[in-house]
């Protein structure tokens, strides 16, 4: 079976088109690892779209703070100001389907979560990190989200190391025997780790192998529609140069 995997999408309607597009007729199925809503213009249509595609998702810590004003401290002022603005674009239904997300799922064999195993909305962006997460579930591999960054972190069984790696362009990397693995998809809609593409991945749960991929989207009428709806600049300058 052949699995797409994708995450932080953040109300980027170009981007998440984009992807699908590019999946179409290569996967039996997408799941989405969370953050569909935030920051973006487009929350709505990014709700709507992945309910129209069937595609199976984990609630991220935007979605959730989409409904939960105790999370709203958390975040920064830009994030947070993005966030109020989500809400007053989201309809009762779509408030509902978020909260219906799961934070955390095991399909297929491997562990599904946005953030971290265990503490959905932590960040693993060390290999300190990484370590202490591996002793948090019990399946070899964990997808996740979350810091908008496309790495992953493996770890031979038995051994306390972990190593911290790069997942690029039409990088494969097979799943050995006797090794865990933390594979982080990276981010549909904003990422943050030095290429402006769309990230996403493809799993082979037969082959045990991964494929990661970046994808042009038209940033610039991402751009155009956040500058209209006045969101934050810092947000939409960021587009471009993914950080």
């Amino acid at each position: 079976m052949r699995i797409g995997i994708i995450s932080d999408i953040h109300s980027n309607m170009e981007a998440l088109n984009t992807v699908l597009e590019n999946l179409k007729g290569k996967v039996d199925e997408i799941i989405c690892l969370g953050d569909i809503v935030g920051y973006g213009p487009n929350p709505r249509e990014c709700c709507d779209i992945v309910r129209a595609n069937k595609i199976y998702s984990l609630c991220g810590n935007h979605d959730s703070a989409c409904y939960d004003d105790s999370l709203i401290d958390y975040f920064n002022p830009f994030a947070r100001e993005a966030i109020l603005w989500t809400r007053t674009q989201l309809s009762d239904e779509d408030i509902a389907y978020l909260k219906s997300l799961p934070l955390e799922e095991v399909l297929y064999g491997f562990r599904i979560v946005h953030g971290a195993p265990g503490d959905p909305f932590e960040y693993i962006t060390t290999a300190a990190e990484a370590r202490s997460a591996f002793m948090s579930f019990d399946e070899d591999i964990c997808f996740i989200g979350h810091s908008h960054i496309m790495e992953y972190f493996e770890q031979r069984k038995g051994s306390p190391i972990v190593r911290q790696l790069p997942l690029r362009n039409q990088q494969e990397l097979i799943i050995e025997e006797g090794k865990r693995y933390i594979i982080n998809v990276g981010s549909v809609g904003q990422p943050r780790d030095g290429d402006p593409r769309s990230a996403y991945v493809i799993y082979d749960t037969i082959e045990k192998r991964l494929t990661a991929y970046r994808i042009f989207y038209r940033i610039d009428i991402v751009q155009k529609k956040m500058q209209l709806k006045g969101l934050p600049s810092l947000l939409w300058q960021r587009l471009e140069v993914g950080r």
